[in-house]
């Protein structure tokens, strides 16, 4: 019987814990809830496909990533010289392709008998979706080996265990999505910044789209145009802040649901007024404008954003080099300011080849000489006890702002957080490919959210029945 973890959101109270410095507010944490299910992973270390390796002989292992110009960098200059330099008998493969295309690669190699050996939650899809499918070689026995748990952030093994077994390990922790904002605009539209505190009741949707207002110019004119902000378009995300979800609270127990909760007047709102941001308060760019500014990199990085919603590490690894400065802020409020968390993990194959040098690989990824160059090169943090403080210390020269308040935007995110929807849904790929496709109108101006959801929900619906069946005849 399976038991997955949806969220461990105690990182709040942990990680102030381990900064060992009041932040002027209380940590916040979210008590995980648990379900069964039967699983198809029962194998563990020593079970996968290993083929016999001779002492001395040169193994190789492919580990599969996205592309991405920060994190490659990391990988091919710095992890894979330092780690092959240490294990002089495995080369390590790696091989690179863009998000949308690692979910297919990585179904693409299993079928052909030839897996990734490490591989991440770098697609649409995530822990549930892989271990479902019987994906994932079980890393109990060298967990217990190899690492100490408490070296760890506390609650990150919790995560994604399954009836106290481990299928993988902690990757990174990017913390909860939180709002980003241009500060040099900010001053010259003569707005004060942000404020640090979740539980500031004075920042608001209203009060975003007010200050948006005020930030764009020349809008829609191409290059000269500024734009207040670029809006989230995830439906569960921007239902979060409405106090309401599009989805059924069993799909991030078990990752499976018959239904969806689409039509909820709570989602349908969210989505209205997130689209409202382009079409009736012009403060947004359209999806084409978008695409343009996509061209010259990260969109909030050309100086021409007021506002945009963003990972505080993708915040750090995308703006470190950008000639303005910047600030982080929580979400603003609706009903609610809950956020999504992404809390990354690494895995071996069921079938790896190699899982023993495999394990090595990701056991050098878990150490702190990785947690340092993998921090101030792509901004992301392993969550390691000790990484914390050189982590957070990226941020105040880039952002003028102190420890103490990136403290309580980063880690005091409301103790209701959830770990983010493809983390944790099975088959979300194909949900979210289906649900954004409807909501394709919606954002190109030519359907309300309304006329929108009452489409595209019977076909999320049968999506989610069709998957909740299939395991069920497992």
């Amino acid at each position: 019987m399976r038991k997955s973890m949806w969220v461990a959101a105690t990182l709040s109270a942990a990680m102030l814990a381990v900064a060992a410095c009041s932040s002027g507010g209380a940590g916040t944490s979210s008590k995980a809830d648990t379900s069964k299910n039967a699983g198809p992973n029962t194998s563990s270390a020593g079970d996968s496909a290993k083929n016999s390796v001779k002492p001395g002989e040169k193994v190789e292992i492919k580990w599969l990533m996205r592309s991405n110009p920060f994190e490659n960098k990391w990988e091919k200059e710095v992890v894979i010289p330092k780690f092959e330099k240490e294990h002089p008998n495995i080369k390590v493969n790696l091989i690179v392709v863009p998000s949308n295309e690692v979910d297919p690669k990585l179904s693409t190699m299993v079928a052909a008998g030839d897996p990734p050996d490490v591989f991440s939650m770098w697609g649409d899809s995530g822990f549930n979706e892989y271990y479902n499918k019987g994906l994932l070689l079980e890393l109990t026995p060298y967990v217990k080996k190899d690492l100490h748990i408490d070296d760890f952030v506390p609650g990150m093994f919790d995560i994604y265990a399954v009836d106290g077994k481990y299928f993988s390990v902690p990757q990174v922790s990017n913390f909860g999505q939180v709002m980003v904002y241009n500060k040099d605009l900010f001053k010259a539209a003569g707005l004060p910044d942000l404020p640090t505190s979740w539980s500031d009741t004075s920042w608001t949707w209203d009060k975003m789209v007010e200050y948006a207002k005020k930030l764009t110019k020349n809008y829609g004119q191409g290059a000269n145009a500024q734009y207040g902000i670029v809006p989230d378009t995830e439906a569960h995300h921007l239902a979060y802040l409405w106090g309401t979800d599009p989805y059924l609270p069993d799909q991030y127990k078990t990752g499976f649901a018959p239904n969806s909760n689409l039509d909820d007047p709570g989602v349908i709102a969210a989505l209205q007024a997130a689209a409202d941001l382009t079409y009736k308060d012009k403060v947004a760019p359209t999806p084409a404008e978008t695409k343009t500014l996509q061209q010259m990199g990260d969109i909030f990085a050309t100086g021409k954003i007021g506002m945009a919603f963003k990972l505080p590490s993708q915040a750090y690894g995308n703006l470190k080099n950008v000639p303005f400065k910047w600030g982080l802020a929580p979400l603003p409020r609706v009903k609610d300011n809950k956020t999504a968390l992404y809390n990354g993990a690494w895995f071996i194959a069921k079938k790896s080849k190699h899982p023993d040098e495999a394990w090595e690989l990701i056991k050098y990824l878990l150490t702190p000489e990785n947690a340092k160059d993998m921090s101030e090169i792509t901004g992301f943090l392993v969550p390691l006890k000790s990484a914390t403080e050189s982590w957070l210390d990226l941020f105040p020269e880039k952002t003028g702002m102190t420890k103490d308040q990136l403290r309580e935007v980063i880690l005091n995110y409301p103790k209701n957080s959830v770990e983010n929807a493809n983390h944790l849904f099975a088959n979300y790929r194909e949900m979210s490919t289906t649900l954004t496709q409807g909501l394709d109108a919606l954002w190109t101006g030519k359907s309300s959210a309304e006329d929108a959801i009452k489409a595209v929900k019977p076909k999320v619906d049968a999506v989610l029945k069709r998957t909740f069946d299939s395991k069920s005849k497992q």
